[in-house]
């Protein structure tokens, strides 16, 4: 299980602007994957607080397990935490089929409002 930026957003998704990030989720995304998962999306990430989309484009994904899905789940708190939008793509069958049993389509695949970005509010001293 990989997950690699798109050295084209352009070429991935047409409505992308350039402040998307691509990523690409090849391969199982299980309990031996998940850890390098989370690493090269918060890597993908880092640093960019021009972003306002991620997308990951999971035509190629394997089997997705718990664990796999527990890092999809956390990929999204933390986008949405950062005011990022979150989009899976091109959704195979297995992995709608995980998410609708497990109750986590609907959330993960909502479309959001990007909100601004935490940080300190004027007046509030911090």
């Amino acid at each position: 299980m990989t997950a690699t930026p798109d050295p084209d957003p352009a070429v991935t998704s047409p409505h992308a602007g350039p402040h998307t990030v691509h990523l690409a989720l090849t391969g199982d995304l299980d309990y031996d994957t998940y850890g390098e998962f989370l690493q090269q999306a918060r890597a993908a990430l880092e640093g960019r607080s021009d972003v306002t989309d991620l997308r990951l484009d999971c035509r190629e994904a394997g089997l997705v397990d718990s664990m796999g899905l527990s890092a999809l789940l956390q990929i999204h708190r933390s986008a949405e935490e950062n005011g990022i939008r979150f989009h899976l793509d091109r959704i195979g069958p297995v992995l709608r089929r995980l998410m609708e049993l497990t109750g986590t389509y609907e959330h993960l695949t909502a479309v959001q409002q990007s909100g601004p970005r935490p940080g300190p509010h004027p007046g509030s001293g911090t």
